[in-house]
């Protein structure tokens, strides 16, 4: 089985060899490599040619795209394979990393998405994540309902999903999300698959101290959530209570997060966010835990 390995690049250069070479290392073999140089100006071309592994190709695209989705967008429209994996240019895989998605695939029928556990790493110190402490066993089914609920269970570094369901879940959100675009299109996909497994294996690390990352919350604050069309419009579909539960507690985790982002900054709350809670109830018990942090928060600072 091959894969359709998909890295856009945006001025990383001091992480590329780190990066790309974890995945040259990979014991499974059958793979392309499809790397967007996706407009980088730091020098991340030049490093980029110094790799000649046939399994590797190139494309570059003149005007770069926030989050990188038009970058995998490209990769994906470009992917010979019915397996798309895809790997952050500052991030890595452990050396069994597609071997582990392979065996699970053979393992279950019809999946469509595979996920695999992970870590982050800041100082050379790596951190397990907490939120997936709780799976014991090596496979678990998971659900939308499920990733609502536990939203570790699906990161970029860390999965494999069929081309064709990217495909048809319409690609990721180019052009609408600076950043959170990931979590929307894997909602949509999710919202779309017919099986999905975890798998329990650390394989993929998420690197916190890299240059120029998309998820730094000081020089690109997360202000609304990207997935908000995607939401209602499964909420407007469904009538399963549980998933608009699970709905509900999402959109809170995210209203209170960004919220409190926010008021770090400058005070302000994620208005939207809240707003989309439907339960009076949970809307409720996240203002009170914003209240409670707004007065700690100015104790702090007289």
């Amino acid at each position: 089985m091959n894969f359709s390995v998909i890295i856009p690049v945006h001025n990383k250069a001091p992480h590329l060899y780190r990066s790309i070479e974890s995945v040259l290392r990979q014991t499974h073999r059958s793979f392309e490599l499809i790397i967007i140089d996706d407009a980088s100006t730091d020098g991340s071309r030049s490093i980029l040619n110094g790799f000649e592994d046939k399994r590797i190709r190139f494309f570059q695209r003149n005007t770069p795209g926030p989050g990188g989705y038009a970058a995998r967008n490209l990769g994906i429209k470009e992917a010979n394979y019915e397996w798309a994996v895809f790997l952050d240019a500052d991030d890595t895989w452990e050396a069994s990393h597609l071997d582990d998605i392979y065996s699970t695939i053979l393992e279950f029928e019809n999946v469509e998405i595979v996920s695999t556990n992970w870590n982050t790493s800041k100082n050379d110190t790596k951190t397990e994540i907490h939120e997936l402490k709780k799976f014991k066993n090596k496979y678990s089914e998971f659900s939308l309902t499920d990733f609502f609920y536990t939203k570790s269970l699906m990161w970029t570094g860390a999965l494999a999903i069929k081309t064709d369901l990217l495909k048809r879940a319409g690609l990721f959100p180019e052009g609408k999300c600076k950043r959170g675009g990931d979590m929307d299109t894997w909602i949509r996909c999710l919202y779309k698959s017919q099986k999905n497994v975890f798998i329990n294996i650390v394989s993929a690390t998420y690197y916190k101290d890299s240059v120029n990352q998309v998820t730094d919350n000081n020089k690109n604050p997360a202000i609304r959530i990207c997935a908000e069309d995607t939401i209602e419009s499964i909420r407007s579909k469904t009538g399963d209570k549980i998933l608009l539960k699970a709905i509900d507690v999402y959109c809170a985790s995210f209203a209170f997060n960004m919220s409190v982002n926010l008021l770090r900054r400058n005070g302000g709350l994620a208005i939207n966010c809240i707003r989309m809670i439907e339960s009076s109830s949970v809307r409720y018990k996240v203002l009170a835990k914003l209240y409670v942090y707004k007065l700690l928060l100015s104790l702090k600072l007289k």
